[in-house]
Formats: C-alpha cells, sequence, structure tokens
C-alpha cells in the first residue's frame, strides 16, 4: 500500500519536528518509479551538470531546476501524495522552490555534512523542507542520507562557512548521526537546518535521486549570491522583500489565492 498524508501516522510528524527529518516509504508506485527514472536519466544525459567536486575528485554530478527541463520531472516535484505530505510535515502552506536531479557515480566520494538554509535565498525557513526522492534502491554502501536529529533546533552558526563544514561545530560534533538506507519510491524530507551527508557510492551502479525544496508560501526573497536565481534578479523579475510567487514558484497544493 502506497503511503499518503492522510494515512502519515501522527507519531512521524512529530518525529519530523523533534528530529528535523523523517523516512517515508513508498511514495511512489513502481510505475512511477520507472517513468521518472527512464526520464532523470534521460535528462542527465542531455543537460548541463554542475560538477560536485575538487582535484578531479567527483562527489555527484546535479542537473539544476529540473523542474524547468522536463515536464515529467515537474510532475515529480508537484506530485500530489508527495506534496501533501511535506505540508503536513511542514503544518503550513508551502511553495515549490527548485529540483536538483542528482547522479552519484560509482566510487563517487561522500557528500560533505551541510545544511541547506544559507544556500537558499528566501525568508520563512522555520518551515522550509527538502524532500529526496530514491529512483533507485539506496543502500548505506551506495551513499544513503545521513542525518544529524535534533540538529535544526541549534542556533545557526554566524558565518556560512560552518553551514558547509557542519561537523566541525563543537555542538554537533559529538550529536548522533543516522544512515537512513531507502528504497526506490521511498523519500526523505529535512528541514532546511538540519545537518545531513551522504555516504560515499562503493558499488558498481549509479545513484540517482532527486531532491526538490519547498518553502513557506509567503516566503519572500533574500538574496544569497544563487546564480541562477540572482539572473531572474537581474532581469527585474525578483526584487528583495518581495515575495516569490507565480509560475516558477507555485503553491504545491491548490492555486494561489486570489
Amino acid at each position: 500500500m502506497l503511503s499518503t498524508a492522510e494515512t502519515l501516522p501522527a507519531e512521524t510528524v512529530a518525529r519530523y519536528r523533534r528530529d528535523g527529518y523523517v523516512h517515508v516509504p513508498r511514495l511512489l508506485s513502481a510505475a512511477e518509479v520507472e517513468e521518472f527514472l527512464t526520464d532523470a536519466l534521460d535528462v542527465l544525459a542531455r543537460e548541463e551538470k554542475t560538477h560536485w567536486g575538487e582535484d578531479g575528485t567527483t562527489i555527484l554530478d546535479f542537473v539544476e531546476d529540473a523542474q524547468l527541463k522536463s515536464e515529467a520531472m515537474r510532475r515529480l516535484a508537484l506530485h500530489p501524495r508527495i506534496t501533501a505530505v511535506a505540508e503536513r510535515l511542514a503544518g503550513a502552506p508551502l511553495r515549490l522552490f527548485k529540483t536538483e536531479l542528482l547522479r552519484k557515480g560509482t566510487m563517487s566520494l561522500p557528500t560533505e555534512a551541510h545544511f541547506d538554509e544559507f544556500a537558499l535565498p528566501f525568508s520563512g525557513a522555520p518551515v522550509g523542507l527538502t524532500v529526496w526522492v530514491a529512483l533507485v534502491d539506496v543502500p548505506v554502501e551506495r551513499g544513503c542520507m545521513n542525518f544529524v536529529p535534533g540538529s535544526h533546533l541549534l542556533p545557526p552558526p554566524e558565518r556560512a562557512v560552518e553551514a558547509w563544514d557542519a561537523y566541525s561545530r563543537p555542538e554537533v560534533r559529538w550529536m548522533p548521526r543516522v544512515a537512513v538506507p531507502i528504497r526506490a519510491g521511498d523519500c526523505t524530507f529535512h528541514h532546511t537546518r538540519v545537518v545531513h551527508a551522504a555516504g560515499a557510492n562503493s558499488t558498481g551502479h549509479t545513484r540517482v535521486s532527486v531532491t526538490t525544496v519547498y518553502m513557506d508560501a509567503d516566503a519572500v526573497y533574500r538574496p544569497t549570491g544563487n546564480q541562477h536565481i540572482d539572473e531572474l534578479a537581474g532581469a527585474g523579475e525578483l526584487v528583495p522583500g518581495r515575495p516569490l510567487r507565480g509560475e516558477r514558484f507555485p503553491r504545491i497544493t491548490g492555486p494561489d489565492p486570489a
């Protein structure tokens, strides 16, 4: 049986708010996984990718704003089962901010521990969250996600560099870290301030996943140096302090109020 917002146990919602992350199994059917994986592989083959890694190393490659480059990726970003769960966990109306299509190749390095808030150019971060959708099985050896429960409740650091080297923070270093292996069609949801990472892919199989960031429905633009969003701002489409709305940032459940 597929999971839905209606069948989501209250304890799961409480655990999300306590720990800052939760694993929800079976949000996509096998047929949906096959459809979205087929499209994802096509998008990865044809679209420009951003490389994450230095000195010839690879952590992963990803297609930015995948929801703008594929009708199927947009449908996945706005999938009614996923978005309804996201709003139930957040406890507030949400908008779509962006989707990234991730490829962690064989023998790729671990993804560094970080949290997302500093890289997201919007206010309303207290209810901002990311859904991570597995399109293939992701055991520990394939680079599953790791989370630091409760780290979203810590005061955020004053320097952005500490957001990208989160395990170096004394208050985080000795907190437990939990690996969350998941099956294709499962999702994890995590708060924009929760510290998370991903292990190395030490298998012979590529890890393919999709992450979508959702933000408070009343979020406003806050410049942070995000190149793609700043390009919109430079074109006059975004103004600091003004709401992020319109076709690019739609409400995820229902139309915008008049």
